[in-house]
């Protein structure tokens, strides 16, 4: 963008999970809390059941994914703290590094075609576990992307 003009977009590919409890509950809490300050959930993948990945001494994820449209162009640290709010609402409590969760909530891809790229300390889109987990590619189609 020119004249320094931060990226923005009304569009976020955002992957759900949980492991603790009533996963199925945990996720739709966490989409009432995505649904919030003028957002909607424009799409939503199928859930499915996947075994954890980095820490496997845990119980299996419930997984999803949604497309989210935003009430304007979002830059990208509003949609992650858009996310940590929702993972909050839902009743996320942090553990450790890819530690058991009531809810979580990854900002996979940005844009209608996950065109926005991000490179920050704390921020990465497209997210790099993308490639870690193939689930997420048919969980990221269920939810209608279809890259550029």
């Amino acid at each position: 963008m020119s004249g320094g003009e931060e990226p923005a977009t009304d569009t976020a590919w955002v992957s759900l999970g949980s492991n603790i409890g009533n996963r199925g509950a945990h996720l739709a809490r966490l989409r009432d809390a995505l649904a919030t300050h003028g957002v909607t959930i424009a799409a939503a993948s199928l859930e499915i059941l996947t075994r954890p990945v980095g820490v496997t001494n845990q119980g299996d994820f419930h997984n999803q994914v949604v497309r989210l449209a935003g009430p304007a162009p979002w830059p990208p640290r509003r949609w992650l703290a858009h996310c940590e709010e929702a993972e909050r609402a839902a009743g996320r409590r942090e553990t450790w590094h890819w530690g058991p969760r009531v809810a979580d909530a990854d900002v996979l891809l940005l844009g209608e075609h996950g065109e926005l790229h991000v490179e920050e300390a704390d921020l990465t889109v497209p997210h790099p576990e993308i490639r870690n987990r193939p689930f997420l590619a048919g969980l990221l189609a269920g939810a209608g992307y279809r890259p550029g």
